[in-house]
């Protein structure tokens, strides 16, 4: 089955961007690029630059944005460090900046890589599948209370000392 990409608030975020024809904007949840695709599309000179942690999500992107990837740079990466990824490449400013947050949908379907509830498969839960610590670790060999600590700061779960357990 062929996956289709259909980006959550679109016009509403290209409205908010107001983008120019010459501007640089900023995807930091690259994700399935339905987002980047629109934004690049209205580009001229300016620069889009993509940034995901996932890999798939990146070699997806070619694809998609393959009739505007000379106004597209994409970048293997996590948003939180943002001004380095800028930085190293010389990118003083941004005229916009969208984040898309949370899990994307391949990510749920694809069961390897550890999501989903629906298949029985490894627990993983990496977004970038280069980083060594998995949902499996965490949850198998970190301490008890540190597993309870996460879960009532975090996700505000009252029941997490009997979770943890």
């Amino acid at each position: 089955m062929e996956f289709i990409h259909k980006p959550v608030l679109l016009r509403e975020c290209l409205e908010g961007l107001n983008i120019r024809p010459e501007g640089t904007y900023l995807d930091g949840t690259l994700g399935r690029a339905g987002h980047s695709r629109e934004i690049a599309r209205r580009l001229t000179t300016g620069r889009l630059i993509c940034i995901d942690r996932d890999a798939a999500a990146l070699d997806a992107a070619e694809t998609r944005l393959a009739d505007c990837l000379e106004q597209v740079t994409l970048i293997h990466g996590n948003f939180g460090d943002l001004g380095q990824l800028l930085d190293s490449r010389g990118i003083s400013g941004l005229d916009g900046m969208l984040f898309d947050l949370g899990v994307s949908s391949p990510q749920l379907d694809d069961a390897s890589r550890g999501f989903s509830y629906r298949t029985d498969a490894p627990l993983d839960m990496r977004m970038d599948q280069t980083d060594t610590l998995t949902a499996r670790a965490v949850v198998n060999e970190w301490p008890q209370e540190e597993l309870r600590r996460i879960l009532f700061q975090y996700g505000e779960e009252r029941c997490a000392p009997q979770i943890a357990a």
